[in-house]
C-alpha cells in the first residue's frame, strides 16, 4: 500500500482537521502520519509528550486548533502519556484524545475512557482502523459542542 501525503501546508478547514499524533517510535510515527495524511488531515507529529504539550501550547496562543491527538501511553524517558492527559486538562480540555498503545488489557477501554481518552487504538492499527477512530472523536466532539 503507498501512500501520498498531503504537505503539512494544507488548511485544516480543506483537509480533515488538524491531529496531534505522539509516539516515541520514529517508524510508528512516520506510519501513522502518512497514514493520516493520506486521508486528508493535517498532521502534527511529536516524539514526546512534553513536545506535544509545547506545542499545543503555542498553538493555543497563536489561536489555531487542533481537533484530535493519537497519544501514545508508554513513552520512556518522559513524561507518559497518563501524565500528558493529565496536563491536557488544564491546556485543552475540549481536545479529543485517542489512547494509543500495544499492550492494552481486557478492561484498558473503560480505564482509558474513565481518566478522559476519547477512545483506544491498539497497535498496530490499520489505516481504516485510525482513521476511523479519528473521525469518530471528532465528529463526536462536534456534537456535544453544537
Amino acid at each position: 500500500m503507498t501512500f501520498n501525503p498531503i504537505p503539512e501546508s494544507t488548511p485544516a478547514s480543506r483537509a480533515g482537521g488538524s491531529i496531534v499524533v505522539v509516539d516515541d517510535e520514529p517508524h510508528v510515527l512516520a506510519v501513522a502520519c502518512a497514514m493520516l495524511q493520506s486521508q486528508g488531515f493535517s498532521v502534527v507529529p511529536c516524539n514526546s509528550g512534553e513536545e506535544a504539550l509545547e506545542i499545543l501550547q503555542q498553538s493555543i496562543l497563536a489561536g489555531m486548533d487542533h481537533q484530535a491527538m493519537v497519544l501514545d501511553l508508554t513513552l520512556p524517558g518522559g513524561m507518559s502519556g497518563f501524565e500528558v492527559m493529565e496536563r491536557l486538562v488544564s491546556i485543552a480540555p475540549d481536545l479529543p484524545v485517542i489512547a494509543s498503545s500495544g499492550y492494552f488489557q481486557e478492561d484498558a477501554r473503560d480505564l482509558c475512557q474513565a481518566i478522559g481518552f476519547a477512545d483506544i487504538l491498539q497497535k498496530p492499527y490499520p489505516v481504516e482502523h485510525l482513521c476511523a477512530t479519528v473521525r469518530r472523536c471528532i465528529a463526536r466532539e462536534r456534537t456535544q459542542v453544537s
